[in-house]
């Protein structure tokens, strides 16, 4: 190793060298301290160098009234010796690590502990600028400020100007490198609550130097008391209600006392605080503080603001809140399932004092909500409009099990006579084409729903015998003595089965589940036959009767061929329809088949013609016994022109072919039948040469 020799310090020779390279060394050096003392002291180094952990605060000294001033001015205690101001530098040296490593928090100066120490911000630290004894003071409107009070009290600026450097009007932008978190705003001590910290409207302060905390100590008699959010329309009860809690949560993070210390407080009856109650600054700081204490001890251990709690500026809570609500607030955990029932039952007014007066629903919401198992709808009125589809939805029994008695809803049942809704619907005695009712299926479902306004006892209650009659479900063996039953009382059988389709379904076979009979049993008869119907049940009259009453027609008697034959080698389906199933015509045209009076009345003549009709027909026509229309109502013109004409084809009408025919043939085969004026007759009339 090296070592220094001062040897050249003693010999004539070389000392004036070695005393001339010293005092360059020590220059140098001296030159290098003094530019980094200053460099390290400009604005720049503060901005540029530390930026990234200063950059919040830059901002806000940039937006400050003192950001013409030197950092140093503030920031260095005034008079500091140069020993000191090095040691100073020095000091600062263990923040650079800090910074290097990203292990630094923030927010810088967490709950101003700078402003508020007089070891580093003392009163000279201000009136080396600010002289108040010649300084014109300008406070807010309404504002008194007594400047010499808080001097001679010991109270130095900071712990009122705190942010008076760093204004933090704007949305901060750095994050916690070790939480992530966002970076904090100070609180401003000059807002209200940080005047609290010693302020105090009872003879005790949360920051243990008590002031008086009267309006007329620190406002004009003209200034507007009552705060701005107090006088908005929705402020009593809502706005109140949510403003305090917002100030519980506040308080409770700033002791870090939480929702347990809340709990804890507002259920020690001893104390005249309630969770509403004044913090406690000492507990907050982690110890407390001996009476005899000097002033900047105290002033190191104000509490936060937010835990003086901004309602407490105004307010004595624990008597404000109380004179008012009568209980204490917020209502402690077991407020719920212990006290509120006997509370309700005694002291309703209070209730709804703070919630039915701003949501008419709040006991609905819980009753008829979380304890219900049903979505509440906090905009809609539950008895009106809620109850019935919850109670669809959970049932009856949901309500029993969870609150009431079935008298309960049989009271307000019968009281208000409430027609529900699923009452009103068409189907609910009776379905169509169904075997039972909506009703019977609901009362199968839920028979404890019905008992609600018709009375215990289920389908045989007297209500529902009253309609039913008889035992309701029918017994096992009900379908054996039914017949009876409903010949004896049909009426009792029409209440619920109104819809012949629940008959039909069982006595006609061949019916259609939920079909009329009516629209189905010609198909069917007309596949099966009628027989079967006269087996069982009915007989030929009433078959008759109900078609003739009805003027009923099948559909295959509208078939345009169905009475007579649309051409010459088509017959008439009416023929072929009775050489079938003669006895089918028999149920509306009566007995004895073609000689039946019906088929007589429209043929009248003989049917079918003897075996001599051919040749005794014209004889027919020569007495007027036989005329023309009673063959054209069966026959078409085409039939006697075949047979009457010879060279007729069918085809087409004889008046259209017989001119071609006489020209072959001459007219005189015509003579054999007609006179030569027929001819000339039908000529002339036709006005044909």
């Amino acid at each position: 190793m090296a070592k220094v020799s001062l040897a050249g310090f003693k010999d004539p020779v070389r000392r004036p060298r070695y005393i001339i390279w010293t005092g360059v060394v020590v220059l140098v050096l001296a030159a290098f301290v003094v530019t980094a003392l200053g460099v390290t002291s400009t604005y720049w180094f503060c901005a540029e160098v530390c930026h990234k952990v200063q950059d919040d605060s830059i901002i806000a000294y940039d937006r400050s009234t003192h950001s013409q001033v030197s950092c140093m001015a503030c920031h260095v205690p005034v008079g500091i010796t140069p020993i000191g101001f090095v040691l100073k530098k020095a000091e600062a040296l263990g923040e650079l690590y800090l910074t290097a490593t990203n292990k630094f928090h923030l927010p810088l100066n967490p709950g101003s502990h700078l402003a508020l120490s007089k070891k580093y911000f003392p009163e000279k630290q201000c009136t080396q600028c600010h002289n108040l004894e010649n300084r014109v003071i300008t406070p807010s409107p309404g504002i008194l400020i007594d400047h010499d009070v808080h001097s001679e009290a010991e109270i130095w600026c900071t712990v009122c100007h705190n942010r008076v450097g760093h204004k933090e009007d704007f949305d901060l932008t750095l994050t916690d490198p070790n939480t992530g978190e966002p970076n904090q705003k100070h609180d401003d001590f000059m807002l209200m609550t940080a005047c609290f910290r010693c302020h105090t409207l009872t003879d005790e302060s949360p920051g243990g130097i008590p002031a008086p905390g009267a309006c007329s100590a620190c406002h004009t008699p003209d200034f507007e008391l009552k705060p701005s959010n107090h006088l908005v329309a929705d402020f009593y009860p809502r706005g109140h209600a949510d403003m305090a809690l917002e100030d519980i949560e506040a308080k409770a993070a700033a002791t870090g006392s939480g929702e347990a210390a809340e709990d804890e407080a507002a259920e020690d009856e001893g104390t005249e605080e309630s969770a509403l109650g004044v913090a406690s600054a000492y507990a907050a700081d982690g110890g407390e503080l001996a009476d005899d204490a000097p002033m900047y001890q105290r002033i190191e251990h104000l509490p936060a603001p937010a835990a003086v709690g901004y309602c407490s500026t105004c307010h004595i809570e624990s008597q404000f809140c109380m004179d008012c609500h009568g209980m204490e607030m917020p209502h402690p955990t077991e407020f719920r399932t212990k006290t509120h029932p006997e509370l309700v039952a005694t002291q309703a007014e209070k209730c709804e004092m703070c919630h039915t007066s701003v949501d008419p629903y709040f006991c609905d919401s819980c009753h008829h909500g979380t304890a219900s198992n049903w979505e509440f709808q906090t905009d809609v009125a539950w008895e009106q409009e809620q109850h019935a589809a919850a109670v669809r939805t959970n049932g009856v029994p949901g309500c029993l099990e969870a609150c009431h008695e079935i008298s309960y809803c049989q009271e307000c049942h019968t009281a208000l006579n409430p027609i529900p809704t699923s009452h009103q619907a068409a189907d609910w005695l009776r379905k169509p084409a169904a075997e039972i009712g909506v009703h019977a299926e609901s009362a199968k479902t839920e028979i404890t729903a019905c008992e609600v306004c018709h009375g215990d006892g289920g389908a045989n209650s007297t209500f529902c015998q009253g309609c039913h009659v008889l035992e309701m479900p029918h017994p096992q063996d009900f379908k054996e003595f039914h017949a009876a039953t409903g010949r004896q009382d049909p009426d009792v059988c029409s209440n619920c089965h109104t819809f012949v389709e629940l008959c039909s379904d069982c006595h006609h076979e061949g019916a259609i589940d939920g079909q009329p009979w009516l629209r189905v049993h010609a198909n069917v008869v007309n596949d099966i036959g009628g027989e079967g119907c006269f087996d069982k049940c009915h007989n030929r009259e009433f078959c008759v009767d109900c078609h003739n009453s009805l003027t009923v027609v099948p559909t295959s008697h509208q078939a345009a061929d169905f009475v007579r034959r649309p051409a010459l080698d088509t017959p008439a389906a009416h023929p072929q329809a009775f050489n079938e199933k003669p006895e089918n015509c028999a149920y509306c045209h009566g007995e004895g088949g073609l000689q039946a009076q019906f088929c007589v009345d429209c043929h009248r003549i003989e049917i079918p013609h003897p075996a001599d009709f051919k040749d005794t027909h014209a004889t027919g026509f020569q007495d007027g016994s036989l005329t023309k229309p009673v063959c054209t109502n069966c026959h078409v013109q085409l039939f006697c022109d075949n047979c009457h004409h010879e060279g007729a084809t069918g085809a087409r009408p004889w008046t259209l072919e017989h001119p071609a025919i006489v020209r072959q043939t001459g007219a005189q085969p015509c003579f054999s039948c007609h006179e030569p004026t027929e001819c000339a007759q039908c000529h002339v009339g036709l006005s044909r040469r």
